[in-house]
């Protein structure tokens, strides 16, 4: 019994040595920096891939919200919520096309050409939603008598 527990605290803290050892990704946290502009000088390649796969994740996540939500739908559940899905994933496409512009190099090239189908994919599922468009076609169809502005 003894050899066991020993064997479960050694096992414990190999996965929490494993765990702290994980370089931290700063898309991942609010950007703990004066006008809260991006860190650039934490922001390392092997970030991006993971920040737009999460990325993707939390905006398909928004987008079945706006979809399942109950309520008819108005500007403010689903236009509004439409273009606040993509926040993360437009922080990490903004920083890294302005970097593959400005600071490129073989490595960031070789991430744009493996990430152009994935984010074009990702797109296209939300662009060719079908339910998604049906709230959006619902809102336009009361545009006259929403009072908004240009």
């Amino acid at each position: 019994m003894r050899k066991r527990a020993v064997l479960l605290a050694v096992i414990a803290v190999s996965v929490l040595l494993a765990c702290s050892a994980q370089p931290r990704n700063p898309f991942l946290a609010e950007f703990d920096t004066p006008h809260g502009v991006p860190p650039f000088d934490e922001i390392k390649l092997e970030h991006y891939r993971p920040a737009f796969e999460e990325g993707m994740k939390r905006q398909l996540a928004a987008i079945d919200e706006i979809v399942g939500d109950p309520e008819p739908a108005t500007f403010e559940n689903t236009i509004v919520a439409l273009e606040r899905s993509g926040g993360l994933l437009t922080n990490v496409g903004n920083v890294f096309r302005a970097l593959n512009s400005a600071n490129t190099n073989d490595e960031m090239q070789a991430l744009a050409k493996e990430m152009a189908p994935i984010r074009s994919k990702h797109r296209d599922m939300i662009r060719f939603n079908e339910d998604l468009f049906a709230r959006v076609e619902a809102v336009y169809e009361q545009r006259e008598s929403l009072d908004l502005t240009p």
